[in-house]
């Protein structure tokens, strides 16, 4: 099980309070704001820049991605945080 699994789990158990993230149109989804956040910076890593603040191999240990490279994570993001969206649309 993945970090970010886990702390999806402890978050509904009530074990992790997570922080408030609101936007001018109202208060959104702490995890759906940290995939939104992690795949812009994947997406920086994968045209070959660097983002401050976190590495590749943080985001990758985080999510659990196998590759070398942001190019090679960065679908695997794209396909969590569409699976996410599912998720809390059901």
């Amino acid at each position: 099980m993945t970090p970010f699994q886990q702390a999806l789990i402890a978050a509904s158990e009530g074990k992790l309070q997570t922080p408030t993230v609101g936007t001018a149109s109202g208060n959104i989804n702490y995890f759906g704001y940290q995939l939104a956040v992690h795949k812009y910076n994947l997406g920086i890593m994968a045209a070959g820049m660097k983002c401050r603040g976190i590495t590749f191999t943080q985001i990758k240990k985080y999510y659990g991605f196998k590759g070398r490279t942001a190019k090679d994570c960065l679908p695997q993001m794209e396909q969590l945080l569409t699976n996410y969206k599912a998720a809390l649309n059901n």
